[in-house]
């Protein structure tokens, strides 16, 4: 009953904020339909009044006001039709006469399946609420996955699917998630990585320590997870509060591909989007093909002509824009300033007056009446499609990061960037993706725009870049000019840097004026400093008090050399649950040091659903040195397909210590066989992962270079950046002609100047790799002269 009134409570509140008519009487009181009917009407009556159908009202922010539309409150799950809740769209049936709008393919349910289901069925039995998060790449299946069990499982139940941050604030705030509902957050980085989302996920929190049942049921890209899940170092902590609601959920992972025993069950249904899908993604990648994706990459390769042209232009924009860091909707201003240094002289001359409406008419073209290069973006509240902005289609993101990882924008690219991103967080991403390929000078001029558009890691980036030009007093002044509005970030960054270029003394002299705000990370650095003693236990007591991730384990381990060892283990779990790499670590090394080898091989396997299976290889490591050598070799297999099972992300990272040391034990162990050492090669390079093939590859460059080439190409090909590192050294070894545009093809796919710099010295141009080092590059590959931020 309370929470029933509250939530009458919340629409009456809002009902006259939207100029609803007061309370005639008490009548309907506890009728909710009435309720509903009078809130929407008044809603209505208001949006029919106002331009643009949207009603506004001021907000406490920054940054942009919040539309406010009627509440998503909850309502039967079999009112849902899945496009409503984000379900992909596929290809048709080519043997059906008249195809609907919108196909929905037979289901193949695969292993992450009877996962999900096994745990909604225990949700819906129990009396707690739980919070499920399917992760996978685009296209990969997830919402399709979700809505699948939850039809099969929680049929009868209700689904509630607020659509922003602000939505589910005000659902939270309503009380209105009552038992047997499901609150749908799907592409959960929207709610909780922008604007409001540190409040809802604070709100949701809230709501999962209360009774249930409630299912809560998110769908996150690894990326987007990791973002809001991993502390970073030298920054300040934006994401606490989503870090500790995700670190609570069950985490399903959803492949990208279909393995054998799926694959062979496509054939035993006559569905014939299916056959179809089943004939075309020879990789696996079955949802992929559904939802049109080698469709949109053939249209936007053949785009040649003398029209199409101009679409090609703005959709590689729309690629490069997306690939390098601007996650928000792309504006046509930016993709039509971006489009001309994609084009000839020749086509631009014959440009014809309106060939970027033209151009947008190819983009937006829907192949296959599924998907279309350049998409709608929905308004923040209520229907129909925000003007004047696109989205990229995911697939086509995807293909890009691979295809184009070579290819560095032209200028006109970076000029339209630079004036018509949508945010400050977009332009901070564009000035690191500028910064990772060389290009000093351009990051540089971005980073500013997004210090000065309020983006806190953009001044920290500032001043570490300040401190490895060399610079002293400059990035100082800065940094603490900052400081006195609280934020102790880029002090803290200015000290690391001084720390590793070996200036102990001034690092902590930084630190220390940095951790007088109070803040947690500032408290933390300083117990590093100090190491151990009376005030670096009380700087870690405190930052663990204010939620430091990274403090517990540093306390731990002060408690365990005291003796405390409850503590010790206590204060281990802590940072564990909070997502903190050592404390995982260290509570496996614990079990297995008490001979709880299962125990610690299920927290192992836990950890590496969210990382890259470390704590498994160090596991396999231990076994190998007492002498078990069958266990050693399983569990370094065992790391070698859970990374297969992150293939489309792996390249992303750069070397994951897990893949890393589990691969060279597995060589070791048959390094005096040749046989054996060939068999265990040769499964290595047939997995998925391209990371395996990398540390493979290495392993091979003293003993077979040939193989070793060949191993690091194949990895490079597929984007893995530390291969085509290698496949750069081993040009510059060989003193080949081609060392200097192997190394300039490292640099524009992010692997910094350095190498080329290192290239140069080697070859007596000492000069020009300095200045290439201090200064960078130009936009055009050209050493940048001499010039101050």
């Amino acid at each position: 009953m309370e929470r029933l009134i509250g939530l009458v409570l919340a629409i009456g509140a809002e009902a006259k904020r939207q100029g609803a008519e007061p309370l005639p009487d008490e009548r309907h009181l506890f009728d909710l339909d009435h309720w509903r009917r009078r809130h929407r009407d008044a809603v209505a009556d208001r949006i029919g009044g106002q331009n643009g159908g949207t009603a506004q009202r001021p907000v406490h922010s920054d940054r942009e006001p919040c539309v406010v539309g009627p509440l998503d409150l909850p309502r039967p799950l079999a009112s849902w039709q899945p496009e409503r809740l984000g379900v992909h769209a596929a290809i048709a049936d080519p043997l059906r006469t008249a195809a609907t709008d919108f196909v929905l393919p037979t289901y193949i349910a695969r292993r992450h399946d009877h996962e999900l289901r096994g745990l909604l069925k225990d949700a819906a039995s129990g009396a707690d609420p739980v919070l499920l998060v399917l992760s996978g790449y685009s296209c990969a299946g997830k919402t399709r996955t979700a809505y699948e069990a939850v039809l099969a499982c929680l049929a009868d139940w209700a689904l509630a699917y607020p659509k922003d941050a602000d939505s589910l604030n005000r659902l939270l705030a309503a009380n209105a998630l009552g038992p047997r509902t499901v609150l749908w957050l799907n592409e959960a980085q929207e709610l909780l990585g922008g604007n409001g989302g540190e409040a809802a996920a604070a709100a949701l929190r809230r709501r999962l320590e209360q009774p249930g049942p409630l299912v809560v049921i998110a769908t996150l890209w690894p990326g987007h997870r990791n973002e809001l899940t991993d502390r970073p170092t030298g920054v300040q902590d934006r994401h606490p509060q989503a870090r500790a609601l995700l670190a609570a959920a069950r985490v399903i992972t959803v492949p990208a591909v279909f393995d054998g025993s799926a694959l062979g069950r496509l054939h035993e249904t006559d569905d014939g989007s299916l056959a179809v899908a089943a004939r075309t993604a020879l990789d696996g990648s079955i949802t992929q093909t559904l939802a049109g994706g080698p469709a949109l990459v053939q249209r936007y390769e053949q785009a040649d002509g003398a029209q199409d042209c101009y679409g090609k232009a703005v959709v590689t924009a729309a690629m490069d824009a997306r690939r390098l860091g601007h996650a928000s909707p792309l504006s046509f201003a930016l993709l039509e300033a971006a489009a001309p240094g994609y084009l000839t002289d020749s086509q631009r001359a014959a440009a014809p007056a309106d060939w970027f409406e033209t151009a947008l008419a190819f983009a937006r073209t829907r192949v296959k009446d599924v998907a279309a290069a350049l998409g709608d973006v929905a308004r923040d509240h209520g229907m129909g499609a925000r003007s004047g902005v696109s989205r990229l289609a995911d697939y086509l993101d995807h293909y890009a990061r691979t295809a184009r990882r070579e290819c560095f924008p032209p200028s006109s690219f970076w000029h339209a960037v630079e004036h018509h991103s949508a945010t400050a967080a977009d332009l901070y991403g564009l000035a690191c993706a500028a910064k990772n390929r060389g290009r000093l000078r351009l990051a540089a001029a971005l980073l500013r725009r997004a210090a000065d558009g309020g983006h806190g890691p953009a001044w920290e980036t500032i001043v570490t870049m300040m401190a490895y030009r060399g610079l002293t007093e400059e990035p100082e002044t800065l940094a603490r000019s900052i400081l006195r509005s609280g934020d102790p970030e880029p002090m803290l960054a200015l000290a690391w840097t001084l720390n590793e270029v070996g200036d102990p003394d001034e690092s902590e002299r930084l630190i220390r004026e940095a951790a007088t705000t109070g803040r947690a990370s500032a408290l933390t650095s300083l117990a590093v400093v100090l190491d151990h003693g009376p005030e670096a236990e009380t700087a870690l007591t405190e930052a663990v008090a204010l939620g430091d991730p990274a403090a517990p384990y540093l306390l731990a381990e002060l408690r365990r050399k005291a003796g405390h060892l409850a503590e010790f283990e206590r204060l281990l779990w802590l940072g564990a649950s909070a997502g903190d790499r050592d404390a995982k670590g260290e509570l496996v090394t614990l079990k297995c040091r008490v001979d709880e080898w299962g125990e610690a091989e299920l927290l192992a396997r836990s950890f590496a659903e969210s990382g890259d299976g470390f704590e498994l290889a160090m596991m396999a490591m231990e076994r190998y040195r007492d002498g078990n050598r069958f266990e050693a070799e399983r569990l370094a297999w065992t790391v070698v397909e859970l990374a297969d099972r992150d293939v489309l992300g792996a390249a992303e990272r750069h070397w994951p210590g897990g893949v890393f040391a589990a691969v060279m034990l597995l060589m070791g162990l048959y390094g005096d066989d040749e046989v054996d050492a060939e068999s265990v090669l040769y499964r290595l390079a047939e997995s998925r992962n391209p990371q395996t093939w990398a540390v493979a590859g290495w392993h091979q460059e003293a003993r077979n270079p040939s193989q070793a080439e060949a191993l690091h190409r194949r990895a490079a090909d597929r984007g893995d950046l530390y291969a085509q590192e290698r496949l750069a050294m081993m040009e510059r070894h060989r003193n080949t002609a081609h060392a200097e545009r192997t190394h300039r093809a490292l640099v524009d796919a992010g692997g910094g100047v350095g190498p080329l710099a290192a290239l140069w010295e080697d070859e007596g141009r000492a000069k020009e790799a300095e200045q290439a080092s201090c200064y960078g590059l130009e936009i055009d590959g050209s050493i940048a002269d001499p010039w101050l931020f």
